[in-house]
């Protein structure tokens, strides 16, 4: 209690400081008139003369601002003079450190940066310094200017007695010939990456276990080429990040795309940061996913850690005064969207940065493999535990209301960690007064601040455990080649990451024999795997190494014998036949990770890869990363897979509507024409055995469910076809009197399944979604018959989907009709089905005129979206009748409901509102859906933040929960979130995590468009109402 007691008084003395200064500065340059009651836009027009500034702390003092977990300390390594802006630091062989200074940062002069427009003009002031600490005392004594006129270098790996440099837009390799410290090879590898913003670059060259060079690509793209290779095609950087093998310099494109930092953990699991999202996973390979282009994916990455507004920071610096001001302005600014970490000041992730796994004996054991990552605009660095989660990974906080590193010098700005040759976290420093991107600073503020104060300052630190002792580091290039594989075993990264690198630029077939000791005798398995991928790297893995690994009692090494076998199984040989013996059996491995590789090697398999991917899918259908790899392995073949997924027992009806999907959008006749005959005769079969069945109960369930399971696949078909402008009956049509029938039997049973209420609701939304494909008037009806308030929300949903598809000029009456008795989620996907379709608009309109819908209950994307209608008399009375049904001001209807907060207030009341105006797209406790942010990350904001995010909802839209409106070639309009995003397809999200799969070639223009949260919830939920759901959502 003492220590938070502590915590709490010194976050309120902060608080208070930093009150006093904004107040005072306020008093000085507006007249001493500052409350927090002016209007909204006040601070705006307030004029700014002259911001209070914090001095900078000279190396020795400012190691007294640091606050650390007990028993650790922060030693200084090196300083200016020395270096400055240190934003990367990789140690080579001999222990020397190669760092990153990044002096143009954010630019060279302020009349040449012009806000969001190429950064061509700033001048490469950039350089790589090479520090050395010659004496042994653990701090770096020579400096030399290894390299200069860089633009950007945020990157670096060693290579050859040199370095791989990442320095927008070029990737350099610069190496000294005549050992003077210096730079005399200077070779342009790469160039275009686009210079655009200087916090977006690629970023972070980290080798991996398959001896590529691997960098964070960063956001702002390009067009890249390799200037020694002119015949290769430009490379298209989008959000990916990219990788090189040195010796052939031929890049490859990656899964990822984020800002600044990347790490891999011991088994070669990569991690990502993006300033608010602080670890993420990379889960799903490019070059896997691209085999099956179709497949819609709604990303391959998995964000391991609570994002955003989920995570608090806990800093020790008081926010800087101009921070506090725009935080204030933006807050108050109406019509404007700001994620929540910039409308306040401070307590949240803005800045997540320099990612690193701790991977190194020198700490006690519990810190190996945690992720260390730096908040630059907090002033600190923060920890998380990562666990694994199936085929991916969960992160969450470990310091409770603080963190490791802290301090109170606003100066201190970390940006980047690596595990040092000394066992330890190494600290870049970049020290600077301003951090912030010039783009983010309001002008009149930005006028008032010199960003690029402190560009002649930077330190790099230790973070030093209890009773550390420095050692001086080996010189490895000195090592033997046997020396170098018994490295491969060091409980510290550096020497054996180090040790794997300087083996694979010998290429010394001496280290053979040891490398396969070490593969099958080390108890270690970090040091088997690699001693694997070594072998590999000397050209010397044999069949009979991967056979052995495939049998390793550690899962981790057996998933790397899996990626390593389908490595071969590519190159081929006589070893084929024992390769492919010993991989099948891993689709039924005990660890689901081995399981979640093998789907992705099953594709070198042929037909046994087929019924490989059908046992993986037996077992792991249910998880969507393996469902993923499944579907990626059998492009082409879905068809056949779908057969084999028929005769399991538990038929994974998800995948084989995926499947069936996407046979469907690869429009080939033969493989349609396979899936439905082939269901016609397994149907037969199915029914011919249960009709044996004991009990006739018995025998109507399985019947229904399996007839369910086939309704389900034909609806699969019938999207796929949908997208290529077929159709399900003119595909039965072609494929002959069985796939005919089975087309008009399952139609008949879905008529008569949508309204049966005996049957499971999974079954008869699989019947409803069959029904979509239906012209006849019966269908129609039956349809419109869901749309009841009796119906469950996921029938209503499967029948709004189903009817907006349709062309019928009937469908506007019949939605119009059930209208006024659906709830608000059913609501808003009735009104998508009006919108989507031109001839659907006019009725939508008149029905606002006749006062049956009400303007307020168009979401905010879809009212925006109707205002910009191509037809000007539809656009005119819409906008009329917006202007004369307005919301009262958000200003008034807070200061209406403030009354909410001091209401009496029950929690199981509040869940009763949630599960009526929430669950359709937010999820708590287990209950709702994920379309927009899970409301367990709502409990650390007060009751006042929340309710200004309930009856405001547009205040603050984070990027990824954005809606979008897609715009079809032939008219039809969609709006949702982005949930996949595909070379060949988007997918959109609404309410009910309803999905929508569109292909890029029928897409004629796609535009951000807000929230998807309805405003005036003030319309449907009381005072006392709110009261009880603010009571639940922050569970008191």
């Amino acid at each position: 209690m003492a220590a938070c007691s502590a915590r709490a008084a010194s976050s309120l003395a902060r608080r208070y400081l930093q009150a006093a200064m904004l107040a005072a500065w306020l008093g000085c340059v507006g007249g001493g008139q500052a409350t927090m009651a002016q209007p909204p836009g006040a601070l705006a027009e307030e004029r700014v003369e002259a911001l209070p500034r914090v001095p900078p702390q000279p190396p020795d003092q400012a190691l007294g601002t640091f606050r650390t977990l007990p028993g650790f300390t922060v030693q200084l390594v090196a300083s200016e003079p020395l270096l400055a802006d240190p934003v990367c630091l990789e140690y080579d062989e001999h222990g020397w450190a190669y760092v990153c200074e990044m002096c143009d940062y954010p630019y060279t002069d302020p009349a040449d940066d012009v806000p969001f427009a190429d950064q061509t003009a700033a001048l490469p002031l950039g350089r790589v310094r090479l520090l050395k600490d010659t004496d042994g005392d653990g701090r770096f004594d020579t400096s030399t200017i290894f390299a200069d006129e860089l633009s950007w270098p945020t990157g670096l790996a060693c290579w050859q007695g040199g370095v791989y440099v990442a320095a927008t837009p070029d990737l350099w390799y610069l190496r000294d010939v005549d050992g003077d410290g210096r730079a005399d090879e200077r070779r342009q590898v790469f160039s275009g990456f686009r210079k655009f913003n200087v916090q977006a670059v690629m970023n972070n060259l980290k080798w991996a276990l398959d001896h590529r060079i691997v960098a964070a690509g960063g956001t702002n793209g390009g067009t890249v080429v390799n200037p020694s290779r002119p015949h290769d095609p430009p490379v298209t950087l989008g959000a990916n990040d990219f990788a090189f093998e040195p010796r052939t310099e031929v890049l490859e494109l990656l899964s990822g795309g984020a800002r600044f930092g990347q790490s891999f953990d011991d088994w070669g699991e990569r991690f990502i940061c993006n300033i608010r999202n602080p670890v993420v996973h990379v889960v799903l390979p490019r070059h896997s996913l691209a085999r099956n282009p179709l497949l819609p994916v709604r990303s391959p990455l998995h964000d391991a850690a609570a994002a955003g507004d989920a995570l608090r920071v806990y800093r020790a610096s008081q926010a800087e005064p101009w921070r506090v001001l725009r935080a204030r302005r933006w807050a108050a600014e109406a019509g404007r969207v700001y994620p929540r970490s910039e409308t306040a000041a401070e307590g949240y992730f803005t800045s997540a940065c320099g990612l690193c796994i701790y991977r190194s004996g020198a700490y006690p054991r519990e810190f190996y493999g945690q992720a260390f990552l730096c908040e630059v605009a907090g002033n600190l660095v923060h920890r998380q535990k990562l666990e694994e989660d199936g085929a991916t990974y969960r992160a969450y906080r470990i310091d409770a209301e603080s963190e490791i590193l802290t301090s109170s010098d606003n100066w201190f700005r970390p940006v980047n960690l690596t595990n040092a040759p000394d066992g330890t976290l190494h600290l870049c420093d970049m020290y600077r007064e301003t951090i912030e991107h010039p783009w983010s600073i309001p002008d009149d503020l930005k006028q008032q601040l010199d960003l690029r104060s402190g560009s002649e300052l930077g330190r790099i630190y230790r973070l030093a455990p209890a009773g550390f002792r420095y050692v001086p580091p080996p010189d490895l290039a000195a090592a033997s080649t046997t020396e170098l594989v018994e490295c491969l075993a060091h409980a510290d990264c550096w020497r054996r990451e180090t040790a794997h690198r300087l083996l694979y630029e010998r290429q010394d077939g001496a280290a053979v024999p040891p490398l396969r000791e070490l593969l099958r005798r080390h108890e270690w398995a970090v040091a088997r795997i690699h001693a694997l991928w070594s072998l590999w790297g000397l050209r010397a893995l044999a069949a009979e190494d991967v056979l052995a690994a495939l049998d390793d009692p550690e899962p981790h090494v057996r998933a790397h014998a899996v990626q390593l076998a389908e490595r071969l199984l590519q190159q081929g040989g006589s070893e084929e036949k024992k390769l492919v013996q010993a991989l099948l059996p891993k689709a039924g491995d005990p660890a689901l990770r081995v399981r979640f590789y093998t789907a992705f090697a099953a594709w070198t398999l042929g037909e046994a890869g087929l019924r490989a991917l059908a046992e993986i899918a037996r077992q792991d259908a249910a998880d969507p990363w393996v469902r993923t790899a499944v579907l990626s392995s059998a492009a082409g073949r879905e068809s056949a897979l779908a057969a084999l997924l028929w005769e399991q027992p538990q038929v994974p009806r998800p995948l084989l509507r995926e499947a069936a999907y996407l046979v469907g959008a690869r429009a080939e006749r033969a493989a349609v024409e396979s899936m439905l005959t082939g269901l016609a005769a397994r149907l037969a079969r199915a029914e011919e055995a249960d009709a044996s069945a004991a009990e006739p109960a018995v025998q109507r369930a399985k019947a229904g469910h399996q007839m369910a399971d086939v309704q389900a696949v034909l609806a699969g078909l019938a999207s796929g076809l949908l997208l290529r402008g077929g159709s399900l009956a003119s595909a039965a049509e072609q494929a002959g009197d069985s796939a005919r029938r089975l087309v008009q039997h399952s139609m008949e049973a879905a008529h008569a399944a949508v309204s049966d209420p005996q049957l499971l609701w999974e079954d008869r939304v699989a019947a409803i979604e069959l029904l979509g494909c239906d012209s006849s008037p019966a269908a129609l009806e039956a349809l419109a018959a869901l749309l009841t308030p009796q119906q469950l929300p996921a029938l209503q949903f499967a029948a709004l989907r189903a009817l907006a598809a349709r062309t019928d000029a009937e469908v506007a009456p019949l939605l119009l009709r059930a209208y006024p008795e659906l709830g608000p989620a059913a609501r808003g996907e009735l009104l998508e089905a009006l919108a989507a379709r031109p001839e659907r608009v006019a009725a939508l309109i008149e029905a606002m005129e006749a006062g049956t819908i009400r303007v307020r209950d168009l979401a905010p994307a879809l009212r925006a979206r109707l205002l910009n209608l191509p037809d000007e008399g539809l656009r005119s009375r819409l906008a009329q009748l917006v202007a004369a049904h307005a919301l009262g001001p958000r200003s008034e209807v807070l200061a209406a409901y403030s009354q909410a907060l001091r209401l009496p207030a029950r929690a199981d009341e509040g869940r009763r509102v949630f599960r009526r105006e929430c669950a359709a797209c937010h999820s708590l406790h287990g209950e709702g859906r994920q379309v927009g942010p899970d409301l367990a990350a709502v409990r650390h904001r007060t009751p006042e933040e929340l309710l200004v995010h309930i009856l405001d909802p547009n205040r603050e839209v984070p990027p990824e929960f954005a809606a979008y409106v897609v715009v079809q070639n032939d008219g039809r309009v969609a709006t949702g979130l982005i949930a996949a995003d595909t070379p060949a397809t988007i997918t959109l999200r609404r309410a009910e995590a309803q999905e929508e799969i569109i292909l890029r070639e029928n897409i004629d223009s796609l535009a951000e468009a807000g929230s998807l949260m309805p405003e005036g919830l003030e319309q449907r939920i009381s005072p006392a109402e709110m009261a009880h759901l603010l009571a639940y959502l922050l569970g008191r």
